[in-house]
């Protein structure tokens, strides 16, 4: 095992994600240390560094991934500069923990895991609902045979925060409307739910999926222009898993927030729903049981899954950003923690394109 004490991050965009969830996750951990962030322009860059106590700033992504007390280098900005940034942080040879999306498109990401794998790094992708610890606990659940054979999953969920308010959107969100930047309501709001099915229970072997963009004209906050979305805001998925099990998932633009997760067996249902009131990857998470008798019971996630830095830390964006860095941390030393690569990434972004293709043709999908 490497005896480092701590890993230096190299923080790309602390301005939005990167401040709001990594800064605090890290900042929880003993095993990581931010020394830099990187940003467009001087001010900002400097600003955010400044405001989080972090000795350097840099405008140069690729300066800043070179130094030599830099470990790790974070990419936390907008989904259309992934691939130009994470090929940096690999040129320089550096581990690297991406944002969920990886990248616009199945074939970027295929070309991110392939380079990734040509410099023998570690990564990590922000499918960050796979590192928490109610989340792996279910799993183990379901593998132990807490609810028998898995005959459905069920998913509702209603985000009307993301991406518009009732066809309002803010200037910083603006890209989110179109769907060739890769990031919407289907390959964010959608992908985290459907990868922890996979993750909970199987992977998906086929898909049949409607996707609609609801409000197509989107009045922009600060400006009072108005925009043509073509990105999805509603997506409803019905699917099958690799042991038979049917899934139904609606992830609507409306209604009063939040979720229900059923995973539904012969011997009883798990139902998991917010305890936060935070979207589904970010929340801590409520889980309960329901024998066929009707009787719930609620259950309490063991601490075994838990790293001791949960104690410490409030619930927020960046609680299951931790947990993965922590998982990370652990391979970086040499472990064998188990975390969502660029490989597990891939994968759902294969599914993404299942569902689209099964949406655009009507056509039930096979998903590899």
């Amino acid at each position: 095992m490497n005896e480092k004490i701590k890993w230096g991050v190299g923080i790309i965009g602390a301005g939005g994600w990167g401040g709001m969830a990594h800064i605090p996750a890290l900042a929880a951990l003993e095993s990581y240390e931010v020394r830099a962030v990187a940003g467009t322009r001087p001010h900002s860059a400097r600003a955010a560094a400044e405001r989080h106590g972090i000795g350097h700033y840099y405008t140069d992504a690729l300066e800043m991934a070179k130094q030599p007390d830099v470990d790790v280098v974070t990419v936390a900005v907008k989904v259309p500069e992934h691939d130009r940034l994470i090929r940096l942080a690999l040129e320089a040879g550096k581990h690297v923990y991406s944002e969920w999306p990886l990248a616009r498109n199945t074939a970027e990401a295929e070309v991110l895991l392939a380079c990734a794998g040509q410099r023998g790094v570690n990564h990590v992708v922000g499918l960050q609902a796979r590192g928490n610890p109610t989340v792996r606990y279910i799993r183990d659940l379901v593998a132990e045979g807490t609810v028998g054979r898995v005959l459905a999953v069920n998913v509702i969920v209603t985000l009307p925060v993301f991406p518009t308010t009732n066809g309002k959107v803010d200037q910083a969100h603006v890209y989110l409307l179109d769907e060739s930047n890769g990031a919407d309501q289907l390959t964010i709001g959608a992908a985290h739910v459907l990868d922890s099915v996979e993750y909970m229970v199987a992977p998906f072997v086929e898909v049949s999926a409607t996707l609609a963009t609801q409000y197509p004209d989107v009045h922009v906050l600060e400006t009072g222009k108005t925009v043509q979305a073509n990105a999805p805001d509603h997506v409803l998925v019905t699917g099958k898993l690799a042991q038979g099990s049917i899934v139904a998932a609606q992830f609507v633009n409306s209604g009063a927030p939040g979720f229900t997760l059923r995973i539904i067996g012969t011997e009883g249902e798990l139902i998991v729903t917010p305890r936060d009131g935070l979207m589904f990857q970010m929340d801590r998470l409520k889980l309960s049981f329901a024998r066929p008798s009707g009787d719930t019971e609620t259950l309490i996630t063991p601490e075994g899954y838990t790293s001791s830095f949960t104690l410490n830390t409030l619930p927020g964006p960046g609680y299951n950003v931790a947990h993965l860095y922590a998982l990370f941390a652990e391979r970086i030393a040499g472990g064998e923690a188990e975390f969502p690569g660029f490989a597990e990434a891939v994968r759902t972004h294969r599914l993404m394109d299942a569902i689209r293709a099964a949406s655009m043709t009507g056509v039930r999908q096979a998903v590899e």
